[in-house]
């Protein structure tokens, strides 16, 4: 029995395969096989990820890694976050600087009068 179920399950399939080939698009068969060669190509890194973790479980001798919240390692003291202090420069020297300021040229020299002239794509008027 169980030598006659692998044939047919491989007939089946590449029945299934030919006729599908036949009635879908390029387009469609280049979708296809690119999702399946892009799921086939995850495959290798997801089993070296697994692999990495297991050997990192095994490493810590806990069934489920350091512990569960991740506040201590190998049961030692908790592992407290390093303190970040962040200085400004100006403000140690005591001195401010602010961006130069550049004054806008005269209403009357501005282009429209400083508005932006925004094109609708599609709009049937030229641009003048």
């Amino acid at each position: 029995m169980k030598k006659l179920v692998v044939p047919l399950i491989l007939g089946f399939g590449v029945a299934l395969a030919l006729v599908i080939g036949q009635r879908m698009s390029t387009d469609a068969m280049a979708v296809v096989i690119g999702v399946a060669v892009g799921v086939a190509s995850s495959v290798p890194t997801s089993l070296l990820l697994v692999a990495l973790l297991r050997r990192e479980r095994m490493m810590t001798g806990l069934p489920g890694g350091a512990d569960s919240g991740g506040s201590s390692l190998r049961g030692g003291a908790p592992v407290q976050a390093p303190s970040v202090v962040v200085l400004n420069a100006s403000d140690l020297a005591g001195v401010r600087r602010e961006a130069p300021q550049i004054p806008m040229p005269p209403v009357e020299l501005i282009q429209d009068g400083g508005l932006r002239r925004l094109r609708v794509v599609g709009e049937d008027e030229k641009w003048g």
